[in-house]
């Protein structure tokens, strides 16, 4: 039988730093964005009031998936619970031997209604519909849903499949630099080190690009807060790709990876450079470089709803994908809330 534990605070992170690494090599089928380094960076940034707080679902003393989520207070003294990175994971998943699982995700589904039913407001953004987590919250009455397009673009890319007017907008592009003398560079960092060192310069393009996109710039943080999560990434788990012209960089992308998948994750282009469509131009490259290396997909992730972002993506003909933002509150009979800490003992030895 499947128990759900919870861990909170020092213990939680603890645990992370003990058996995280375990349960991600142990699934195959978990993202970057549930890797150690990804999910203990982000950790690591978290200030009072908010601490970590991870689900362990066990199966006796065999532990079958994690999911890590933060635990915070806000100003009006409600308890909220929201995944672990979020808004920076494109993907939020339980990791682990048997994340997969319809009975633990349903095991999982239901200690968050718990938490819920305790009085705290669960949260859960960017969970894949088609998910066993994401089935069996859809399944659960009392959860409100809203859902997110994702896009996944299959490599190598396949120019012969877009229509005619699309092959000549790529063209034009194209032509456009050659015609005009542009000395175009494309680089990809390959080491820890050259990771760290290009961020500043796509932080500083995102900064300028998305000022006055709040959809975008929710991606932000504070560079040293990234730079730290990049650091336990490491060039394992991370790299940047970056286009200069003439010397001057004008798009720049930072891409979690693990496997031959793929996924964008910070895209940021040069404003005053938008006339050479230096994102296009960038995707492109990237997805070349990513197939000469044996990748079978780029994922560009969530897509907000507006005709730019999702013609933009379009255009490479993507397999398209739904994902959820789950929200339970806790209430009493009548509607009455209520407010209670998260239960966080183990109670045996399972999550050990």
């Amino acid at each position: 039988m499947i128990k759900v534990h919870v861990l909170d605070g020092s213990s939680a992170l603890a645990w992370m730093a003990e058996r995280w690494r375990d349960l991600y090599e142990h699934d195959r089928g978990a993202s970057p964005f549930q890797s150690p380094g990804w999910l203990l960076g982000w950790a690591s940034q978290l200030t009072p009031p908010a601490d970590p707080l991870v689900l362990v679902a066990a199966d006796g003393k065999k532990v079958c998936a994690a999911l890590a989520l933060v635990c915070e207070r806000d100003k009006a003294g409600k308890v909220l619970v929201r995944p672990l990175a979020a808004p920076h994971s494109e993907y939020v998943d339980a990791v682990g031997p048997s994340s997969q699982e319809p009975a633990v995700a349903a095991a999982l589904a239901d200690r968050l209604v718990g938490l819920a039913h305790e009085g705290l407001s669960v949260e859960l953004s960017d969970v894949s519909m088609q998910s066993p987590l994401g089935q069996a919250m859809l399944r659960q009455p009392g959860w409100r849903h809203s859902t997110l397009l994702c896009a996944v673009v299959a490599l190598p890319l396949d120019m012969s499949s877009m229509t005619k007017s699309l092959r000549r907008q790529h063209t034009q592009r194209e032509r456009r630099l050659s015609v005009g003398g542009y000395r175009v560079s494309y680089h990809r960092t390959r080491t820890a080190e050259e990771l760290l060192d290009v961020y500043p310069g796509l932080n500083m393009l995102h900064a300028a690009r998305w000022a006055r996109d709040p959809a975008s710039r929710r991606q932000g943080a504070e560079p040293t807060a990234w730079l730290d999560v990049l650091r336990q990434c490491g060039g394992e788990t991370a790299f940047i790709a970056s286009m200069s012209v003439d010397g001057k960089l004008a798009a720049a992308q930072l891409c979690l990876y693990r496997g031959h998948r793929c996924y964008s994750v910070l895209p940021a282009m040069h404003p005053d450079m938008l006339h050479l469509s230096p994102g296009h131009l960038l995707l492109r490259q990237l997805a070349t470089s990513l197939a000469d290396l044996g990748f079978s997909t780029l994922d560009l992730g969530r897509t907000v709803e507006s005709p730019g972002q999702i013609g933009y993506k379009a255009q490479y003909n993507p397999r398209w994908s739904l994902s959820l933002t789950s929200a339970f509150d806790g209430v009493l009979n009548g509607g009455e809330e209520f407010s209670s800490a998260p239960n966080s003992s183990v109670g045996s030895s399972a999550a050990q």
